[in-house]
Parts: structure tokens; C-alpha cells; sequence
């Protein structure tokens, strides 16, 4: 009897290319992944694996579509966080313009970036199929608007799935079934460890990929001061829910913001050293799930 081992990606939007980074030590070490759940960006890359088990494959995905120029494109990024910190009159005058702007627009849309921008994303990472049609059993997890439960996709569409699951709330527009409006799964459940067991995992690996530094905030207002408080309750709802894995991962996304995708390389990086630095951990891990004399083999 082999040992399953199940992995749960977190979400973070541009931070989860660390998870590319990760599932390649996995596969250079030969640890199989037996199922995959995933939250948001986790969704996403863990869709495209779950397609796809080749992380260099994934890597090359990404690196074609995230250039310089699609990125710009986009329009993400004016969502950045602000790169001027000195606090200069005009950076002030400039921040409080930006921010009547999502103000007036918040009160007439449901998001601030248009759906087809999703769509141009997802259609470039995630091939068209069903989630059970998947090489590696695979969870995706939204959030419902309506009851704030989980919304746990194993079958159907699964770029609507991972629509639903990434749609950051405030920025892309929530996903209607027609019963409910679905949203990011960071928002209930950031780090999906607890479908892997469902699924038939022996052994749990969880991912999150939050941030670890928070810029300093020079004389914030109402919006930046909301926004980081969401964003701390957000990161320790994610380690603890992490923590529940066996094995949990924290990749050193240093102050990555969720839209700067152009970090690709140290975000990348920053997945691949950590998983290394975990390796004896989940080693340790696979061998203690083992039929005891199968620990007896090399």
C-alpha cells in the first residue's frame, strides 16, 4: 500500500507563483502528489498541475504570459501597492485622488477590473475540460456570498470553478450561479487543507502565501487602514490553517503585493527554497504513514 500525499495551495494572487517552485522540488525528489486542493491563485496552479503534472511546464505557462506587456495590459499595475513612500505632498494629493476614484466607482459596480480581464488570464494557464476528467483528483474551493460557506468543486467546469475561486472580491467580479454569487476562496478558506484527507490523503502538505513584510503606512486613511486589517486577519486565518497540514509551508513572499506578477523569478525563488528546507519534514512525514515493515526498506 503506497502512501498518498495531498498538497493544498493557498491563494495570494501573484505570490502563488511560489507554488510553481514547490511542486518542481517535489517532483525532482520524486514525491508524487496523489490529490491537490486549492484556494484562489491555488486554484489556479492547482488546476494546471492537476492537467498537467510538469511544474517546468506550469513555470514556462506563466513566464509566456505574465511579460512585461501583459501585465501592463492588464491595468494591474495601478493596484500595487504604492511604490512612493516618502510621503511627498503630491504622492499624498495623488493617493487621495486614487482613492475617491474606487470610491465612486465601488458605489456603481460590482468590481473594479472587468470580467473578460479573468478570462484572458485563465484561458492562457488552464486547458478547457471538467475537473474529473483531471490526471490528479483535484478540489476547488470558492466562497458563497450568500451563506459564506465553502463551495467545494470536485466535477463540472473547471475554469468557471476556478473563476469562481479567484475572483478577489472588490477587484474581479463574483461568479453567478443564478442561486449564489461566488467569490474568492481565500475569503472563507485560504488554505484548503482539510478536503486533502477527504480526498484519501495519507499525508497533508498546506502552502500558504501570505505576506511577511507590511510596508509602513504614511498617515493612511480610511481605505488603507481597512485594508490592512483585512489583510492581517487574512494571513492568521491562513496559518492556522495551514498549521492543520502535516507538513505546512510558509515561502518567504517577502512584501510581494497580490498583483505584482512581474516578481516572477524571486517569487519562484522563494517556493523552491522553502520546499527544499522542508524536504526532511515531509520525508519524515511519508515514513511514519508507511505499514510499519515497509519502514524497515531503504
Amino acid at each position: 500500500m503506497s502512501v498518498k500525499i495531498g498538497i493544498a495551495l493557498g491563494g495570494g494572487g501573484a505570490r502563488g507563483l511560489a507554488h510553481a517552485g514547490i511542486l518542481k522540488v517535489l517532483e525532482e525528489e520524486a514525491i508524487p502528489i496523489d490529490c491537490i486542493s486549492g484556494a484562489s491563485v491555488g486554484a489556479v496552479v492547482g488546476a494546471m498541475y492537476a492537467q498537467n503534472p510538469n511544474a517546468d511546464a506550469i513555470i514556462e505557462r506563466f513566464k509566456k504570459l505574465f511579460d512585461e506587456g501583459f501585465y501592463d495590459q492588464l491595468g494591474l499595475k495601478y493596484l500595487r501597492q504604492n511604490e512612493a513612500r516618502e510621503g511627498s505632498f503630491l504622492h499624498q494629493a495623488s493617493r487621495s485622488i486614487k482613492s475617491r476614484i474606487v470610491i465612486n466607482l465601488a458605489q456603481s459596480r460590482k468590481a473594479l477590473l472587468k470580467e473578460l480581464r479573468l478570462s484572458q488570464i485563465l484561458s492562457g494557464l488552464i486547458d478547457e475540460g471538467n475537473i474529473e476528467d483531471t490526471k490528479i483528483p483535484l478540489a476547488i474551493v470558492a466562497t458563497s456570498l450568500r451563506t459564506g460557506d465553502n463551495v467545494v468543486f470536485k466535477t463540472g467546469d473547471i475554469t468557471q470553478a476556478v473563476a469562481a475561486s479567484s475572483s478577489i472580491p472588490g477587484f474581479l467580479s463574483p461568479v453567478d450561479l443564478g442561486h449564489d454569487l461566488l467569490t474568492d476562496g481565500g475569503a472563507s478558506c485560504p488554505v484548503p487543507v482539510q478536503f486533502l484527507h477527504e480526498m484519501g490523503a495519507d499525508v497533508s502538505i498546506g502552502v500558504e502565501i501570505c505576506m511577511r513584510e507590511f510596508p509602513q503606512l504614511e498617515s493612511p486613511n480610511v481605505i488603507e487602514i481597512i485594508s490592512r486589517a483585512d489583510m492581517i486577519t487574512s494571513r492568521n486565518l491562513a496559518n492556522m490553517m495551514a498549521e492543520t497540514a502535516d507538513v505546512a509551508i510558509f515561502p518567504d513572499t517577502r512584501d510581494v503585493h497580490w498583483s505584482e506578477f512581474s516578481r516572477f523569478e524571486e517569487l519562484l525563488e522563494a517556493g523552491i527554497e522553502s520546499a527544499r528546507e522542508k524536504l526532511p519534514e515531509i520525508k519524515k512525514a511519508i515514513q511514519r504513514k508507511k505499514p510499519w515493515y515497509k519502514r524497515l526498506l531503504p
